[in-house]
């Protein structure tokens, strides 16, 4: 029990400092692939919504069958 303790601890620290240790303007610059649409108009939407969740910005890319929604 102490020992799986002792492992969790220690990769909750180990995220943590890898986070920390990264420059904001590397996470800043990371996108993030959010999924697939079958129109623009749908990806558009979603991304909307992914910014009044809190993101910066979103680019939907792709065209004809299908648009991929990315976000930062």
């Amino acid at each position: 029990m102490r020992l799986r303790a002792g492992l969790l601890v220690a990769g909750m620290v180990t995220a943590i400092v890898s986070v920390l240790s990264t420059p904001a303007s590397a996470q800043a610059a990371a996108w993030t692939y959010i999924g697939v649409y079958t129109s623009k108009y749908k990806c558009v939407d979603a991304g909307q919504m992914w910014v009044r969740e809190g993101w910066n910005e979103y680019e939907c890319s792709g065209g004809g069958t299908y648009w991929e929604l990315w976000v930062r």
